[in-house]
């Protein structure tokens, strides 16, 4: 949420505005302050962004020419024929709190092990209605009954949580090969426990997650220690009370409108890090760890990958109106913050963002994994190019994200929603200053269309929403972006949350003519869903890298299975699993057009259906 302080006294970049609008800037964000002892190879990491301007150098980018700007494939909104009609409420209209503009996630999943992916929808409530005592609205569970349509059945799950609900995430924490559910929300957070029978039980005390009453936002699950079972990072924002709001309610000008304040003046939250022990229960250690940051921050997206490929997973952290993190993982569960030495802290001019949403993915198909967040209007969302040893270069003006700038960005994911093998980018928009929905001063509005960027394959994307079908046409707050195949028929479909409105639910229509292959992993000695695994697919002579990476985004959670564009290949070729564990698993010849599970040591099991 960038925000009005940081608004005002800022506007986007000069020389990176210039160089993608071809309009000057007018002023500078906050630069970070370099520790003097890291000046030398923070002059090297600069020396390397202003060499970033050039195309994709990578061999297999050889096959982009004749990337055609007609679209086969389009998106069809299906949320009201589906049965899905949940508003998820988030404070009241006029969002006169920073509370209220956050607004709420999605997670995907087949939470009843019947072979068709569900999703839960999180919801908070009006300010009002705190205020006044009234009971809160509750959260949706979405059962997929087939043939399009999804039916609530929280409350008989046991899963109709009535709280200020921020993320939902389904995860097997206790390796039992069904899928719990973890709840972020202003106040505590909450874990629902699967009981394998499609109803849920509250184990948030007894796995000892329950003490810490705070204004929670992401979270994602992952193995950082390769122990076999799920760690659990939560990202933190601010400390809030409707009762007595910090700076008395007062607003600001932002570009000659009378908004709130953001968070600047605000008392920031830490993060927290818990380690799972195995036995159903979590331990706080985020001090040990290392991960208690020496000042209040604003903690938004967060996303788990192997950056360096030493074999742990880092962890990433999308900061608003403030540097980034990247906790490095020195193994033993010890990290350290090494964000402005890689690169990754700031934009290419060292300067902060508003980092709202964040995904890892490897983009330009060169085996190691690059980063993407997203920021506030007015600003470029930003796309970090791994050049390998922990050192990122500012992709953004190659990456051709300057459609962009008039857009506020929370959800993203790097998926291959055209099945050609390249990962393109999905991302949600809306703005928080609910005024522009009726002042017309601002070159910006408060509802927004998301935007769809095509991989060209050449180190660039291609704007493609306009192309992309009705789905692709409806202007919401956006926020929380999941994707998943809700259909079965192989291609990345969509559900994005909106503000005080129902959710968009894009169906993936017109990617018949190119093949398709899933993959589901179950682990042995890794953890049971392979969270944090490494697949490697060749087909038709070109391998693609993939991380089991079903976290990042905004408040959301996307499917596990590991979904593979295969263009025009019949067969995979080759899979090559590497587990957390170090086992590593060959597949040969996979026809194409199937959902395959690998287990751990084994290989090649079944189709899961």
């Amino acid at each position: 949420m960038c925000w009005t302080q940081h608004a005002s006294r800022s506007s986007p970049d000069r020389d990176i505005r210039a160089r993608m609008t071809g309009r000057p800037g007018r002023g500078a964000r906050r630069s970070v302050q370099a520790n003097p002892s890291r000046m030398p190879f923070l002059v090297l990491v600069l020396g390397a962004l202003a060499a970033c301007g050039g195309p994709v150098d990578d061999s297999r980018a050889e096959k982009s020419a004749g990337v055609s700007s007609r679209d086969t494939v389009w998106f069809e909104d299906i949320a009201a024929t589906a049965g899905v009609d949940r508003v998820a409420v988030c404070g009241n209209r006029d969002k006169d709190h920073i509370l209220e503009t956050l607004g709420t996630g999605v997670a995907i999943a087949d939470y009843d092990n019947d072979g068709d992916q569900d999703f839960y929808l999180a919801t908070a409530q009006t300010s009002d209605d705190w205020l006044n005592g009234n009971k809160p609205r509750a959260n949706a569970l979405y059962r997929n009954d087939g043939d399009g349509i999804f039916v609530d059945v929280a409350a008989e799950s046991g899963v109709d949580l009535r709280a200020w609900s921020l993320g939902a995430y389904f995860v097997d924490y206790d390796n039992d090969g069904d899928k719990d559910l973890f709840v972020t929300t202003w106040g505590p957070n909450v874990l629902y426990v699967n009981n394998g029978d499609g109803t849920f039980t509250d184990g948030t005390t007894a796995a000892g997650l329950g003490t810490h009453d705070v204004w929670s936002a992401s979270a994602a699950f992952g193995d950082l220690d390769l122990d076999g079972d799920l760690d659990l990072y939560i990202t933190n924002y601010a400390k809030y009370s409707l009762i007595d709001p910090p700076h008395g309610g007062a607003k600001i000008t932002w570009r000659g409108l009378r908004v709130l304040m953001g968070p600047i003046g605000l008392e920031g939250e830490s993060d927290r890090f818990y380690r799972n022990n195995g036995d159903g229960t979590f331990t706080d250690i985020t001090s040990e760890a290392g991960i208690d940051a020496p000042a209040p921050h604003f903690g938004l997206g967060v996303v788990f990958s192997d950056l360096d490929k030493d074999g742990d997973l880092d962890i990433f952290v999308a900061n608003d109106s403030m540097a980034n993190f990247l906790w490095r993982n020195d193994g033993n569960l010890r990290f350290k913050d090494v964000s402005l030495g890689a690169g990754v802290a700031t934009n290419q001019n060292a300067t902060e963002q508003a980092g709202m949403g964040v995904d890892a993915g490897d983009y330009d198909e060169d085996g190691w994994v690059d980063l993407v967040v997203t920021n506030f209007s007015h600003d470029f969302n930003t796309l970090h190019r791994n050049r390998g040893g922990l050192l990122f270069t500012d992709a953004t003006y190659t990456a051709n994200f300057k459609d962009s700038y008039s857009y506020l960005a929370w959800g993203v994911k790097f998926v291959d929603y055209d099945l050609d093998g390249w990962l393109d980018v999905f991302m949600a928009n809306g703005h928080t200053y609910s005024i522009l929905e009726t002042n017309k001063q601002s070159d910006t509005t408060y509802k927004q269309v998301n935007s769809i960027y095509r991989n060209r394959r050449d180190g660039s994307f291609e704007p493609r929403a306009a192309a992309a079908g009705p789905a692709l046409e409806i202007v919401e707050s956006t926020r929380g972006l999941a994707v998943g195949d809700l259909d079965g028929n192989g291609a990345p479909d969509f559900i994005v949350t909106n503000i005080d409105a129902p959710p968009t639910i894009l169906m993936n229509r017109g990617a018949d003519g190119r093949r398709w292959l899933h993959v589901s992993l179950e682990g042995t000695r890794s953890n049971r869903d392979g969270v944090g695994a490494r697949i490697e697919l060749t087909a038709d002579g070109r391998t693609q890298f993939r991380e089991v990476n079903p976290f990042g985004s905004f408040l959301s959670q996307s499917t596990y299975d590991v979904m593979f564009g295969l263009d025009q290949a019949d067969v995979a070729d080759r899979i090559v699993v590497r587990w957390p564990s170090g086992i590593v698993d060959e597949i040969d010849a996979v026809p194409a057009g199937r959902r395959v599970r690998i287990v751990e040591g084994v290989g090649l099991v079944e189709d899961p259906e």
